[in-house]
């Protein structure tokens, strides 16, 4: 007797290209993202399948656009189970993956045609945790960029009306632990201007908008005063590389071709207590498009983050003095003893998560119990004020303390990088 049912799901050629915010929390409008190979759902559906189930458990039922695919099988025979297929037609670009009942998990769909640094860029976005931009606002200045052309596409000064989707700009590249943008945030990077002492002039600031008028990307820098030289001091465009590419030119022309430049090495940025300094592993196109235009990349701090208490035991002989301090907000603690000395500086959390500036100790005078009871000290002192997480960031090569911070909890989540071009022509 003829067989009438259809064919298994061939075995995925390629392994899947996934995603997934860390926290699985869904408190986003997404949970992730995938970028499949094919418009073939038979070919591509097994391997995404497998591994969600390795994350999630059991996927039973899948939710997709129809639109995406060639063709939208009712349901799929994978590794002996069937999974149900349907569609969600008022959803476009993304997957809803269903453990049962309504227990679902949203992804980003990324065009399997799409470029890979911009794939990638478009996953990290929408796996990133506090992420709020929905598909269609993620995939957005990629669909208005075929290529690497910014034709159509215009630079203008910042406008009052600009200031939700710049702070929207600024939260895509968000580290882990960072809080949101806030107006009162973006406003103190555009009007605040770098420290006087920078010798910078005022910053300006200019969007990039798409040829419907939206902004794509933003780009703030600032010339010295003697016109010797200049700064990009924050620059954000999704990592799409012909939008990056485009700030980073107008800013350096701005600025003076040829002149010495530096990027991401001045405060302020949008953000809270914060360097300036790009986040490399997290930022990756921005980094290519700055070195490509002549910049040389060095090492400004180490980003660590800690969600649950310090696990370190009390020192016996505490000898940490503590001194109070204005820029910023908090306190300076000193560790000492007969030939070593430790430091770190530590901010008041006021309305975010409490912050540490790890200095640890003088080069070839590292004491680890030293720098322990600083910790430690610290960790106390923030805990009485009520902080719910910790951000560490750590100076110059923080090596002889690794195995510190991760008796702590620390996890290093970026590398910092500044960047600082010579005479060139740009």
């Amino acid at each position: 007797m003829p067989n009438r049912h259809p064919p298994a799901a061939p075995v995925a050629l390629q392994p899947a290209r996934v995603f997934l915010e860390p926290t699985l929390t869904r408190d986003g409008p997404l949970d992730g993202a995938w970028w499949p190979h094919s418009r073939d759902l038979r070919r591509e559906l097994p391997a995404l399948v497998r591994v969600l189930q390795d994350r999630m458990g059991p996927v039973l039922r899948i939710g997709l656009d129809t639109a995406t695919w060639d063709e939208v099988p009712a349901h799929l025979l994978i590794d002996g189970c069937f999974v149900r297929v349907s569609g969600l037609s008022s959803t476009p670009n993304t997957i809803r993956v269903m453990r049962g009942g309504q227990d679902g998990f949203m992804l980003l769909v990324v065009p399997p045609h799409t470029a890979g640094p911009l794939a990638a860029a478009a996953m990290r976005t929408a796996a990133s945790t506090g992420n709020t931009l929905s598909a269609d606002e993620i995939l957005a200045p990629f669909r208005l960029l075929p290529g690497s052309s910014a034709a159509g596409q215009r630079i203008r000064r910042y406008q009052e009306s600009d200031s939700a989707a710049v702070r929207a700009l600024v939260d895509a590249d968000r580290l882990p632990g960072r809080p949101a943008c806030t107006p009162q945030l973006l406003d103190h990077a555009l009007s605040g201007g770098p420290d006087p002492r920078s010798g910078l002039e005022r910053p300006r600031t200019d969007v990039m908008l798409d040829p419907d008028g939206h902004a794509v990307g933003v780009v703030s820098y600032a010339a010295h005063r003697d016109r010797g030289s200049g700064h990009i001091l924050w620059l954000h465009g999704r990592e799409t590389p012909a939008v990056v590419e485009a700030l980073v030119r107008h800013a350096l022309r701005r600025l003076g071709d040829g002149v010495p430049a530096h990027a991401f090495a001045a405060d302020p940025g949008p953000g809270p207590a914060a360097p300036a300094a790009l986040p490399a592993g997290r930022r990756p196109v921005t980094r290519k498009v700055l070195e490509h235009a002549g910049f040389v990349a060095r090492n400004s701090w180490r980003y660590l983050r800690r969600t649950a208490p310090c696990a370190l035991r009390a020192p016996a002989f505490p000898v940490v003095e503590v001194v109070a301090t204005s820029t910023p907000p908090g306190w300076w603690l000193k560790a000492r003893d007969d030939d070593a000395a430790a430091e770190l500086v530590v901010q008041e959390p006021i309305g975010g998560p409490r912050v540490l500036w790890w200095f640890g100790a003088a080069g070839g005078h590292a004491d680890e119990e030293l720098e322990r009871e600083l910790l430690f000290h610290a960790d106390a002192l923030l805990r009485a004020h009520g902080a719910s997480e910790t951000i560490l960031y750590a100076a110059g090569d923080p090596e002889p303390s690794w195995a510190l911070f991760d008796a702590a909890g620390f996890a290093q989540i970026d590398n910092l990088l500044s960047f600082t071009r010579p005479n060139a022509t740009g």
